[in-house]
């Protein structure tokens, strides 16, 4: 459960104030653009404005850093290998494997890049509750069907990890103890078709009831979304940085030239 909560999500920031629908958009179009840099000064760039994002929204240092140790995590799996494997200048030998110059400039722009898209989504869509976001999708027009799917998802997940732990207790009380053999992946196979029935089943009575409430396929929101200043000014921004690494982009293939 503690995977599935949200700790960014009440704050009182400028972000925690802003459209969702906004902040959604500034922070589908960071991410595409931020991940199509290739230069290593556009990269420090992405990572620089992450953090500027990252300092807007007030988010906690202890538990943002608890998130960039994991994404950093898979990242240095790709140090182990991609600066062995891309030709370029040598610069050092690790048996017979040559690490080139070309090929650290490369992870390292996958790095600093993947940083700070992490960051910016951070602090644009995490720092909003997953029942915002639905909202906030509606406004961009997404297909009901997704949202819906997105919200339910989401609510529903907590019921079947809390129906899980309930028949495992009870598994355990009637002496069950995990170990590797066939009875116990039996009985995890057990676990697994129980809660798939009783998932569908409960899935069958949630919808007969929204329908008997008059559900129609759309959520309603009591919060009425209005455009503001701030928000213009979130999209300016974030165009802003777009048009940077755009520029730095095109300065790096003139250099070249």
């Amino acid at each position: 459960m503690q995977q599935l909560t949200e700790p960014f999500a009440y704050g009182n920031s400028i972000i925690h104030s802003m459209h969702p629908g906004f902040r959604l958009a500034c922070a589908f179009i960071f991410s595409l653009a931020g991940a199509l840099v290739t230069d290593i000064t556009s990269a420090c760039c992405v990572l620089l404005a992450g953090v500027i994002y990252a300092l807007s929204a007030r988010l906690s240092f202890k538990l943002l850093l608890k998130r960039l140790v994991v994404i950093n995590f898979f990242i240095l799996f790709l140090w182990i290998f991609l600066p062995f494997s891309r030709p370029g200048t040598p610069l050092f030998n690790m048996g017979p494997f040559t690490a080139t110059l070309e090929g650290i400039i490369y992870t390292a722009v996958i790095t600093l890049k993947s940083n700070g898209i992490i960051l910016a989504v951070t602090a644009l869509i995490a720092t909003m509750p997953v029942q915002t976001l639905g909202a906030g999708m509606q406004t961009l027009k997404f297909p009901d069907k997704l949202c819906r799917l997105l919200l339910f998802s989401w609510r529903y997940v907590h019921v079947m990890i809390m129906e899980y732990t309930r028949m495992r207790r009870a598994a355990v009380m009637r002496g069950f103890t995990p170990r590797s053999s066939a009875r116990t992946y039996r009985t995890y196979a057990w676990l697994m078709g129980m809660l798939l029935v009783r998932s569908l089943d409960r899935a069958e009575r949630v919808w007969q009831a929204m329908l008997c409430r008059g559900f129609t396929g759309t959520f309603h929101s009591l919060t009425a979304y209005r455009i503001s200043r701030n928000d213009l000014a979130l999209l300016a921004v974030t165009m802003g940085f777009i048009v940077l690494f755009i520029f730095l982009e095109f300065n790096k293939i003139e250099v070249l030239l």
